[in-house]
């Protein structure tokens, strides 16, 4: 008998293994799954030995467990790029409202929205942050979710913005989820600041990024720098303050993500291809001229169908147009946020998908996992 090597976990015999192999898709190329019929994968300290048919994988590799996967799909896990994990309180009072056709941003400018959980979170101790993040973390894990992106941005201070990163650096100790972090100080302009966006924004360049840069290097090095984002959106972050912020945080390192036209067309999005981030989020009301930038542009086009439903708003970004211009693979996310249930949020994201913003399923399995991965690392 030829030598076998060994590997701690053999999973075998399944109906159908998605490898997706070759990197990120683009463009019309969106919707190879490297499909294996009685597919293997051979596992060792948790990485990936090898993929391929099971008489092959079980011929090359022994191992000291095996799971027999017969009549299931075994595919990657899925990669959330954009998720609110770390808040408190709720804002099931606004839910009437929403009905009654209030908007978000009418909601937000009357002290709602975000800036009631930014109310309660400053509240909440690090304990209960941890707690209540961490219960969320376990539903995703349990649902198929293996890595997700997690943002700051209930705080607007940095006492709790700093709050919030150590809870999200010790989720990512604990496991088995991988956290990407993800400095969102720019969500929304904090009420001490009144309709003082100005001076909120250089309170960001000038103090708060440099202090989120000087405890990152204290406390998380040699980890990557987190993300910095900013909510580019009239009544949060106009064009003008969104690029002195993501400049700022350029010149220190920071790798960058921009929330964009979410609700209105800003011209975040070129923004954001502009100045090199590695995605630009929502899209709902990205113009013609902004979805050829995207599809020039290696920055990941993140859709996220689950929030214009929640919200009760009929715009939904166009990803059919987004992969006709060649973007990369646009990431189907659930933005966690501000709810409870994560099977139905992953499994609601992909459906709106192909309901609303028109992917096929072949086109959804992939964007909830490659494209999503590449859209939490800095390009």
């Amino acid at each position: 008998m030829s030598h076998r090597t060994k590997a701690d976990l053999i999973v075998h015999s399944a109906a159908q293994l998605l490898t997706l192999a070759g990197g990120p898709q683009r463009g019309k190329d969106l919707g190879r799954l490297g499909l294996i019929a009685d597919g293997a994968v051979a596992i060792s300290d948790g990485l990936v030995l090898a993929a391929g048919p099971s008489k092959e994988i079980r011929g090359r590799y022994v191992a000291t467990h095996e799971l027999d996967a017969s009549n299931r799909v075994v595919l990657p896990g899925f990669v959330d790029a954009h998720t609110h994990l770390v808040w408190a309180g709720d804002r099931a009072t606004e839910f009437e409202q929403r009905l009654a056709g209030t908007s978000y941003m009418e909601i937000l400018a009357a002290g709602g929205g975000i800036l009631s959980t930014v109310r309660e979170t400053r509240a909440s101790s690090e304990t209960a942050l941890l707690r209540s993040a961490k219960a969320r973390l376990q539903r995703m894990a349990e649902h198929g979710t293996t890595t997700v992106e997690a943002k700051t941005g209930y705080g607007l201070d940095l006492e709790t913005e700093i709050r919030m990163l150590r809870v999200i650096r010790q989720l990512q100790r604990e496991g088995p989820v991988q956290i990407i972090p993800t400095y969102l100080g720019a969500h929304a302009v904090p009420p001490e600041f009144g309709t003082d966006p100005e001076g909120y924004t250089s309170t960001l360049v000038e103090e708060a990024l440099p202090a989120v840069l000087a405890w990152w290097a204290e406390n998380a090095a040699p980890e990557p720098l987190p993300f910095t984002d900013v909510f580019c959106e009239e009544g949060a972050f106009t064009p003008a303050q969104a690029r002195r912020i993501l400049l700022g945080a350029r010149e220190l390192g920071f790798p960058l993500k921009v929330h964009a036209e979410e609700f209105s067309a800003s011209g975040a999005a070129r923004l954001a291809v502009e100045l090199g981030a590695t995605s630009a989020d929502h899209l709902n009301r990205i113009q013609p001229a902004d979805i050829t930038a995207i599809g020039k542009s290696s920055t990941v086009a993140v859709l996220l169908p689950a929030t214009p439903f929640g919200l009760a708003d009929p715009n939904y970004a166009p990803a059919g147009a987004l992969i006709e211009a060649g973007a990369v693979t646009p990431a189907i996310e659930a933005t966690y946020e501000l709810a409870d249930t994560a099977e139905a949020i992953r499994h609601l994201a992909e459906e709106h998908a192909r309901a609303k913003i028109v992917i096929s399923m072949r086109n959804s399995s992939h964007a909830a996992s490659q494209p999503s991965t590449k859209a939490t690392k800095d390009a």
